[in-house]
């Protein structure tokens, strides 16, 4: 092939890069640029190795792009390319892209909120699925008393569409009081995964997301939801920068100041164009073709 071309920060992306590598086949990378600066995160790993390997480098943010020109990548590189001079480029985000075009789709596709009874900005949506998280006891712990005490305490609806990891793990690691607890909580909606199609209805009809996940904080802000992040760091610095999110970790005082903050109607929420204009992938192909 003339190029392999890989996507985001997971473990086949590195081993994509590994191949490509070692057979001199060039590398575009979608995605590029992106740090936490958590090396203890594998998808950190993941992302740094995969950058310098790669020919064509596509960042979705401004931030990303000044990540690889602080990391030595030269901004001044021309064609032709190659991993010794690759060529980087800010381009907007592919994810953008598709979540304007699937929202209209699962307009018309997903009855989800229907089926669950649901008004469109009238409740919180939640998804807990790092190891981080449901893996130790104390901060599973305290995430679900944190969202427990904002559905008793503020009458809200939180819906959970609950992961595998999650699912296996929560009456184990969150000990029988509390799971008698979550299970007595009735705004608490705790539902199996989600389609696709149907998580972009919730998405983009909710009024809140809580998350750990890295994929969603950025598809609040691509809805114009504000964000409540269950992790100590992000790789989305700008939807913090812009006050849309806040990084709370697994700490359950700083969940409650975080919805109480963003429950403030008097602050009205702009949602700024960080991630382009939707048409990344248009760019990207018409540079690979170029």
């Amino acid at each position: 092939p003339d190029y392999l071309v890989l996507y985001g920060d997971t473990n086949s992306t590195l081993a994509g890069a590994i191949a490509a590598s070692k057979i001199h086949i060039p590398i575009v990378h979608i995605e590029a640029g992106l740090r936490s600066f958590n090396k203890r995160m594998p998808e950190e790993i993941n992302r740094i190795l995969c950058d310098h390997a790669s020919t064509l480098l596509f960042s979705p943010t401004r931030t990303g792009y000044d990540n690889l020109v602080r990391e030595g990548f030269n901004p001044g590189h021309k064609a032709p390319f190659h991993p010794d001079h690759p060529g980087i480029f800010h381009c907007g985000d592919v994810m953008y892209d598709n979540s304007l075009f699937f929202k209209e789709l699962a307009k018309s596709k997903s009855s989800i909120l229907t089926e669950e009874g649901l008004a469109g900005g009238q409740f919180i949506l939640a998804t807990i699925h790092r190891d981080n998280n449901t893996d130790l006891p104390e901060r599973l712990q305290a995430i679900f008393a944190a969202l427990i005490e904002i559905a008793e305490t503020y009458q809200e609806t939180i819906v959970l569409p609950l992961h595998p990891r999650t699912s296996q793990l929560l009456e184990q690691n969150l000990g029988s009081d509390l799971y008698l607890k979550l299970q007595s909580t009735q705004t608490i909606k705790i539902l199996p995964p989600v389609s696709f199609l149907d998580m972009i209805q919730l998405e983009s009809n909710c009024k809140l997301i809580i998350t750990d996940s890295g994929g969603v904080q950025k598809e609040a802000y691509f809805f114009g939801k504000p964000g409540i992040i269950l992790r100590s760091e992000t790789e989305w610095l700008e939807v913090v920068k812009e006050q849309k999110a806040i990084i709370v970790d697994a700490d359950k005082e700083k969940i409650r100041k975080a919805y109480l903050h963003f429950s403030d109607t008097s602050t009205a929420l702009n949602f700024p164009p960080l991630f382009g204009d939707g048409k990344a992938a248009e760019f990207i192909c018409e540079t690979i073709l170029g």
